[in-house]
């Protein structure tokens, strides 16, 4: 039986070879099975909380690794539970053996994100700020890493306990009005309340509202670079990144896979999927990098349609195009080709179709720097993005939704004027899903569903 009392271990650092493997143990027992497999030369019985100590792990009369060791007593550690850390060296086996040594004396593997979930189950951080952690890890961009980081600190927990703060005045004010009917003060009391209420809803939508950026710079974008073969694909790919990262042919069918390719512009992860040129064809290995194409157009969140500006606009480019407007995405024109003769004009282009088009050379990098500026606008707006507090994780643009809704039906329900009572459900609601965020409200299997995406260690 897993149990929250159990002491754990783990492996926090990166499994496979490297310079130090650190080994984390939490719960009770701690520092007395750290004791049985981490000794020193002095052959102390106890450590002094965050002294960092030289010894060696031993089963028995077996040497397994040279370590350091650190103890940190509870409550002043990650958990909040006594935690030894042991830092060994960074092989598989040494970390392996130890790991099954601490096992031998007691320890349980911890789950995906236990550590974590314990220092959120012993007030060390919110829910929030835990699931920041998770962000931080796995962070694409700088940005994104300042914003996790600024979430660890407690910046959005702050903002939305401010936010139930000011609905837990106005519900205190309405619970006096419904206790007192003989006063009569529910329309004094709904009058009050509105101004603010109105205020509030203001906040929550702009945070709500900013969800949209902050999931661009969590996750980044994906752009399909798609069209026939021999528009040059690969050859873009290669001048967005300034080196050879796809093999270029004057052969049809050179790319028969989705190549993809990570690249940071102004602060932005975007992923770049060079993808196999569209055509009807027999051979069954270009028919797979076909389809696997259309799978790349369909997760993409903008399409680059690439056409040949020394050839005619061709019935396959057509099918490309219509093929990524019925996805939904965005699609970008690059007119390829331009240092050679032209046959294909840009004003031809946009006659046929409804997408900017940037005509470029991609063997020169001419037009590239243009082609990256209209593809980051076409994917954050005009204003760039934004700074500030912004919403990074969809269960926390979803708990605002609903925080929104019924604080919506609260204020509707006292511009009507009806009953106070009815409309402090309302408002109680929005309370309780703002809490969604924090943790608050949550109840246990969601908080079990949040931690078990962590990694292990974590």
């Amino acid at each position: 039986m897993i149990g929250q009392n159990d002491t754990i271990c783990a492996q926090a650092t990166a499994a496979g070879n490297g310079g130090i493997a650190i080994l984390r143990i939490s719960g009770p027992r701690a520092l007395e099975i750290a004791g049985q497999v981490f000794f020193t030369k002095k052959q102390r019985k106890t450590f002094k909380p965050r002294y960092m100590y030289l010894g060696e792990v031993r089963s028995q009369d077996t040497l397994i690794d040279g370590a350091l060791g650190v103890y940190f007593k509870a409550p002043h550690s990650y958990t909040g539970e006594d935690v030894f850390e042991l830092h060994c060296h960074g092989g598989v086996m040494a970390a392996k053996q130890t790991l099954e040594l601490l096992m031998q004396h007691g320890a349980r593997p911890a789950q995906p994100g236990e550590f974590t979930k314990r220092a959120f189950l012993h007030g060390k951080m919110d829910i929030s700020a835990a699931e920041a952690v998770a962000d931080q890890i796995g962070a694409l961009s700088e940005k994104g890493a300042q914003m996790a980081a600024r979430q660890m600190q407690g910046e959005l927990a702050n903002s939305i306990l401010d936010m139930q703060r000011t609905l837990t005045d106005i519900l205190a004010e309405m619970e006096a009005g419904i206790e007192y009917p003989e006063d009569d003060l529910e329309l004094q009391i709904a009058g009050d309340a509105l101004p603010q209420l109105h205020a509030l809803y203001a906040r929550i939508a702009a945070l709500h509202g900013s969800f949209r950026q902050g999931k661009l710079i969590r996750e980044g974008i994906r752009v399909a670079l798609a069209g026939r073969p021999n528009v040059g694909k690969s050859s873009l790919l290669n001048a967005i990144f300034g080196e050879d990262r796809a093999i270029v042919s004057n052969i049809p069918g050179t790319t028969r896979d989705v190549i993809s390719e990570h690249y940071m512009l102004n602060s932005l992860p975007i992923m770049f999927l060079d993808t196999a040129g569209v055509r009807d064809t027999r051979d069954v290995i270009e028919r797979i990098g076909v389809e696997r194409t259309h799978q790349a157009i369909d997760s993409a969140a903008v399409v680059v349609l690439v056409l040949d500006s020394s050839e005619s606009l061709q019935q396959e480019d057509e099918q490309v195009y219509a093929y990524a407007k019925q996805t939904g995405a965005p699609v970008l024109i690059a007119l390829n080709k331009a240092d050679l003769q032209v046959k294909l004009t840009k004003e031809q282009v946009e006659k046929n179709f409804d997408a900017p088009v940037i005509e470029i050379a991609a063997l020169h990098r001419t037009g590239i720097d243009l082609l990256l500026e209209t593809l980051y606008q076409m994917a954050v707006g005009d204003q760039g993005l934004q700074e500030g507090m912004v919403i990074t994780n969809s269960r926390h643009a979803f708990s605002l939704q609903c925080a929104l809704q019924s604080l919506q039906d609260g204020i509707a329900a006292l511009e009507a004027g009806i009953d106070l009572d009815c409309a402090s459900i309302d408002l109680h609601d929005a309370w309780r899903y703002l809490g969604e965020i924090t943790g608050q409200t949550l109840d246990e299997q969601i908080i079990d569903r949040i931690f078990e995406k962590f990694c292990l260690g974590k």
